[in-house]
């Protein structure tokens, strides 16, 4: 019978008056009705049969329309079905997951009724709602619901909380799913919340998606998601796991919306978080939930009811102890009184040391025989001796998402002992996956692996690229107990040294950036000590670059003020070491925006690297160049030319000139000459730049044209416009066959367009302007500064081609957006101001 013939018509829908669970249902009636039909009690029968049992009260919630159905229970009567006639194999199940897909997006459409930008751009990229942000944690074996605990249907704020492992992250999942298969929900965002950072970067991604707008700040991107949560009709649903300290959240809570939940899970019991939700409490499974929960994975059919009674009061009847306790048990065919034998021969009796109060990180300290014994067990599976290790070097890492990446790196793979780097890499896949079957950790199979490159050689651990590893923090906290000393150095460098070889990678995807730093905080956070010691590790320096050239340069320069805090107390003033880290944040201040307070920093850091360096020591002359430069960039260009000629002159005579300080020397001497107005002193520096590239890569060369162009610059400074505006377009032909959506070639694009209007063509400069403010907004987004540069320009040029009044409009949107995203003080306001005031003098004297 075709599925015309039985009424199964999945691009059909509903019909007029027809709800899409009736529909859905209908498609249920006749196919049961094709293989035989049957009553509620039948159909049970054969699902019994086939060992896929489905209750009878749910059956009749999925055939008549009333609740929408699993898709297990759609694939386990199928299934069952196809077992009933005796047909062999297994039955075509992938028409009835589009089927059921079909459902979901019919009932989210059916409650809003609307379709936004945002969803007629999913839509075109093949994404439908219902949409989800982050990585919804797998369900846990044989889950067991609590129904005192469960999650309010809401709208508002819940805070899951209690200590670690007693289940608030897995309730919190739990909820997520029964909406999802209700059809009650269209939105997730599913965010880790252990650091300010990592929240924002969470809720980043989603807003950037959803609200179409970016910017290089991360936290203003994160704060437009409450704007456009409180404005949507679609149903929403916010998860903030595992939030550390309430103050990360200060200015990013989800708001309160009649059509949103926002769930928080935390440890934490203050009151002015408490004050923010309702409070949901979780607490240890009670005898009769412990009970249910091992009877449920282990059943009782050898194991006594007193056995496993007496099992999870020595585990304390903490949810997750007895999740990896059952595990073992099953995989090792282990009897419970054989494994509290074995655990009260490690001397840790969960029953005797669970405190009344919380310990450090809420965690009850016997759990770590557990752990113990867990990873002795996949320690001893082939191949033997490297999953110890392994989960040492993950015990220090963010065990919410391990990058799958970080097990192909060299540091990694010499984890395991074998003279064969390719073999060590195979052996070190295989601990990762000895340790999942121990429930030691888990592998997200639903991120989408990232395209390999040609002949990389990737073995095993190239199944992983794009992929999680998770370990639960508990996990994490027992096994660090563990480690005696020696083992948490070489667990702590291995890492370390991994994150760093991770960052190697050439065109680093933001996604994977973005992990890396993760975990090098968590790392941090973790050994610090260990990284410190005998010197700093340079992962400590690479994760506050990273954070910063994220778009969260204040972060950045926090993270180098502690970083200086911790290196001045175990280091001298005078070692190199804190002369190196004074350098580093010097440079995030000005990145931050204090170009000033950076040129004060570099130039007290000189004072003190003077008294200890010969004068001409390269790292000397560097210092004096950066606090000449961030000099001129805080106003004073003048003073900077006095500097950087001096300095320049000084490398040249110590037969430095083919350095890579002194042609960067020779640059910033050129542009602070022009900034002051000697065109000619500069053209006379690029120009030798130039001649030089031209002669050592040909005159073709990306990098010769890139010299030209900043000679011929300044040559059109001196008056000859047409040098200036042919090496520019010579430049951009070969830009925009390398990379056509690249800054450089937008950069390009803009002094192009400058360079036309000085020309005399102001309109031919508005129409560049505009071709290329609607490339940088689709590419680099509306808060970025070049986005907003060109929005400048654009409005000085309308000016200048008989627009003042247009350009006035511009303007005054345009200052409106750079208070709000740059700050008062920023030097680009008395720019914008000095443009409006000028339109608005043209308009006056029209």
């Amino acid at each position: 019978m075709t599925d015309e013939e039985n009424g199964r018509d999945p691009h059909r829908g509903p019909s007029p008056g027809q709800t899409p669970r009736e529909w859905f249902a209908g498609l249920l009636r006749a196919h049961i009705e094709e293989r035989g039909g049957g009553s509620y009690e039948e159909l049970v029968v054969a699902t019994e049969q086939a060992h896929l049992r489905v209750a009878k009260s749910t059956l009749g919630d999925a055939l008549s329309g009333k609740r929408t159905p699993r898709l297990e229970t759609v694939q386990n009567l199928v299934t069952a079905l196809h077992h009933r006639q005796g047909l062999p194999g297994r039955p075509e199940l992938r028409d009835w997951e589009r089927d059921y897909e079909h459902l979901l997006d019919l009932q989210s459409d059916r409650r809003t009724d609307t379709r936004s930008a945002a969803d007629a751009r999913a839509a075109s990229e093949g994404r439908t709602w219902p949409r989800r942000f982050g990585p919804l944690p797998e369900p846990a074996h044989s889950f067991l619901a609590r129904p005192a605990l469960r999650v309010p249907p809401g709208p508002g704020r819940f805070l899951l909380t209690g200590a670690g492992g007693v289940g608030k992250t897995q309730t919190a999942a739990e909820h997520v799913r029964e909406c999802l298969l209700a059809g009650d929900l269209d939105l997730v965002v599913w965010v880790t919340a252990t650091t300010r950072e990592d929240i924002v970067a969470g809720l980043a991604e989603a807003a950037a998606e959803l609200t179409g707008s970016t910017g290089p700040n991360a936290e203003l991107t994160a704060a437009r998601l409450e704007r456009w949560l409180a404005g949507t009709r679609r149903t929403w649903c916010v998860v903030l796991d595992d939030l550390a300290r309430p103050q990360d959240l200060e200015g990013l809570w989800p708001p309160h919306s009649t059509n949103g939940v926002t769930l928080v899970t935390t440890r934490r019991q203050d009151a002015a978080l408490q004050a923010r939700g309702t409070v949901i409490d979780l607490t240890l499974f009670d005898a009769h939930e412990s009970l249910a929960y091992l009877t449920s994975r282990l059943g009782t059919h050898h194991t006594p009811p007193e056995a496993l009674a007496n099992l999870a009061d020595d585990l304390g009847h903490l949810p997750l102890a007895l999740a990896q306790a059952a595990t073992l048990l099953l995989d090792n065919e282990m009897s419970p009184a054989e494994y509290r034998t074995r655990l009260a021969r490690e001397g840790a009796r969960l029953a005797d040391l669970v405190p009344d109060g919380a310990l450090p990180d809420g965690y009850p300290l016997p759990v770590s025989a557990t752990w113990a014994l867990s990873v002795r067990r996949a320690d001893e599976l082939r191949p033997s001796g490297v999953a110890g290790p392994v989960v040492h070097v993950l015990s220090l890492l963010d065990g919410t998402g391990v990058p799958g990446e970080l097990l192909a790196t060299p540091a990694l793979s010499a984890l395991a002992p074998h003279p064969s780097e390719a073999a060590a890499r195979d052996e070190v896949h295989d601990a990762v996956h000895n340790l999942r079957r121990l429930s030691l950790l888990s592998v997200d199979t639903t991120a989408t692996a990232p395209r390999a490159a040609p002949d990389s050689g990737a073995g095993p651990v190239g199944a992983l690229a794009g992929k999680a590893i998770r370990i639960h923090s508990l996990t994490q906290h027992a096994t660090r107990d563990l480690l005696d000393p020696p083992e948490r150095r070489a667990a702590a460098g291995s890492a370390a040294q991994a994150l760093v070889e991770g960052w190697r990678a050439p065109q680093l995807p933001a996604r994977l950036d973005r992990a890396l730093r993760a975990n090098a905080f968590a790392l941090a956070g973790h050994a610090q000590d260990e990284l410190l010691t005998p010197v700093p590790h340079p992962v400590l320096y690479r994760m506050g670059h990273s954070l910063g050239d994220s778009g969260q340069a204040s972060a950045a320069l926090r993270h180098f003020r502690r970083l200086r805090e911790v290196v001045d107390a175990r280091f001298a003033p005078d070692d190199e070491i804190s002369l190196d880290t004074r350098g580093h944040l010097a440079w995030w201040l000005a990145k931050a925006g204090d170009p000033a307070g950076a040129a004060r920093a570099y130039a007290s850091l000189y004072a003190d690297q003077d008294r200890l360096y010969p004068s001409d020591h390269p790292s000397l002359l560097q210092t004096r160049q950066s606090a000449a430069v961030w000099q001129g960039a805080a106003g004073d260009p003048h003073a900077a030319v006095t500097e950087l000629k001096y300095l320049y002159e000084l490398r040249i005579s110590l037969g430095r000139a083919a350095d890579r300080d002194t042609i960067s020397n020779r640059n910033h001497l050129a542009n602070f000459l022009s900034a002051s107005g000697d065109h000619a002193g500069a053209l006379a520096l690029h120009e030798a730049a130039w001649r030089e590239a031209e002669a050592r890569l040909g005159p073709d060369h990306p990098d010769a044209l890139r010299a030209r162009s900043a000679a011929m610059h300044h040559r059109g400074e001196l008056g000859d416009v047409a040098s200036a505006l042919a090496a520019l377009r010579d430049l951009l032909e070969v830009q925009q066959i390398d990379n056509p959506e690249g800054l450089d070639t937008f950069a390009t694009r803009a002094r192009i367009a400058d360079w036309t209007g000085r020309e005399g063509d102001p309109a031919q400069a508005v129409a560049l302007l505009g071709s290329l403010l609607v490339d940088r907004l689709r590419v680099i987004g509306p808060e970025h500064p070049h986005t907003l540069g060109t929005r400048m320009d654009l409005a000085r040029w309308r000016t200048a081609a008989g627009e003042p009044a247009r350009a006035a409009t511009e303007l005054t949107e345009l200052l409106a957006d750079e208070e709000e995203l740059l700050g008062l003080d920023h030097p680009a306001l008395p720019v914008t101001r000095a443009a409006l005031t000028d339109a608005l003098e043209k308009i006056r004297h029209r």
